[in-house]
């Protein structure tokens, strides 16, 4: 004997697999590869600060090195800086010799850079066998309106200041 309500029985229809919706784990792992996509975005994109400061670092890293290599081969050893890039030199028999092999290089500046020397259009600071420099020196590096200065200190100090 079947009895009746007055409730309207639950619909009982199964559910098929392509008519499901999405789990909260799921939905967490692509926001989770969302995050991780847009963070590496983020790194990738470089600030124009960051372009002309790479630039002076690696110039003031060259300098250093080559105040350190005045002290190890006990000679005077110096950098010419003029508006198209700079250049290192070694003092020899009486005479400025070019340097060539890396990383003492001639290097011109990336295309759109421009520098502002202390004194004149070109520079030359030479280190002596202890490592001292023949004057301290500022050197302003600039690149689509972002400046970075180089500061050569009297005790032979390289920094990159902003």
């Amino acid at each position: 004997m079947r009895i009746f309500t007055a409730l309207k029985a639950p619909n009982s229809r199964i559910i098929n697999a392509s008519e499901r919706g999405f789990t909260l784990v799921e939905l967490m792992v692509v926001i989770f590869i969302i995050g991780i996509a847009s963070a590496a975005v983020v790194m990738t994109v470089r600030s124009p600060e960051r372009g002309v400061r790479d630039e002076a670092e690696r110039f003031a890293a060259r300098v250093a090195a080559l105040r350190d290599n005045a002290i190890v081969q006990s000679r005077s050893m110096a950098v010419t800086i003029r508006p198209s890039g700079y250049s290192f030199e070694t003092r020899n028999d009486g005479a400025w010799v070019s340097l060539s092999e890396a990383p003492f290089t001639s290097t011109d500046w990336q295309r759109g850079t421009s520098v502002q020397l202390t004194d004149s259009r070109q520079m030359r600071v030479a280190f002596d066998s202890t490592g001292m420099p023949s004057s301290a020196a500022k050197v302003v590096i600039k690149h689509d309106n972002v400046a970075v200065t180089l500061a050569l200190a009297a005790s032979g100090d390289v920094r990159v200041v902003r």
